[in-house]
């Protein structure tokens, strides 16, 4: 029989600092401030920040996308910089409901003056806001972002535990709230970051945010809750 799950009630709001932002979408950046909130669709939202935990950064090379398929998936192109950084949500609330409207690694907190899309291999950059978007397909609600030396490690470990991915839902469920989850987990000496998608299924394109000296200062994922490109 297995043992009941008990919610972690505790979470850690993140202590973001403020700034004038200058680089499109505003909201990329604003979401995570303190007090934000702003008109979508005639229902007003009200965002918070939340750190779920430091996701290890070993080769530079990082994976977003459904972790159904994540075993068969591709690092983005773009380097990113090694260690441990904190993996942040933004989180709206609207009509007594909440979502994750964006997931980010936060490399430093040095301004984003140029968002991109992530790069898959072959894809070139395009412009952002147009009709097109580079992402990844969701259809299990859920998201992730791992390196990619620890996804070799979790598919060789998934091989030999049948109940590797019930186990990474367990702990996804034991950070349960209002309508969103999510989980850092932690297998081996590596980890995984793993997060409720905004209202669900769907198609989520992932941006590099840039310091003003060319280096990526964020990783962010998209859930679409914000129609910014309509602006």
């Amino acid at each position: 029989m297995r043992e009941p799950i008990i919610p972690d009630t505790v979470l850690h709001f993140s202590n973001v600092e403020a700034y004038k932002v200058k680089a499109f979408p505003f909201i990329f950046e604003t979401a995570f401030f303190k007090g934000t909130n702003m008109i979508e669709d005639s229902t007003r939202l009200d965002f918070y920040a939340v750190d779920i935990g430091m996701i290890q950064i070993e080769s530079g090379k990082i994976i977003a996308g459904d972790p159904i398929v994540v075993r068969d998936s591709r690092a983005f192109t773009q380097k990113f910089p090694k260690g441990k950084f904190p993996v942040q949500l933004a989180i709206a609330k609207f009509s007594g409901d909440e979502r994750v409207a964006y997931s980010r690694i936060c490399f430093s907190q040095a301004p984003v003056v140029k968002w991109e899309f992530a790069l898959d291999s072959g894809q070139k950059q395009m412009p952002i806001g147009g009709d097109k978007i580079y992402g990844y397909g969701v259809d299990g609600g859920t998201g992730l972002f791992i390196d990619a030396k620890a996804n070799q490690a979790l598919s060789e470990l998934s091989s030999k535990d049948a109940y590797l991915w019930d186990k990474v839902s367990r702990d996804r469920q034991r950070h349960s709230r209002n309508t969103w989850e999510y989980s850092l987990y932690a297998f081996g000496e590596h980890n995984l970051a793993t997060f409720t998608t905004g209202m669900g299924d769907g198609h989520y394109a992932t941006y590099v945010g840039y310091d003003a000296s060319g280096r990526p200062c964020r990783l962010l994922t998209d859930f679409g809750l914000i129609g910014w490109w309509k602006k």
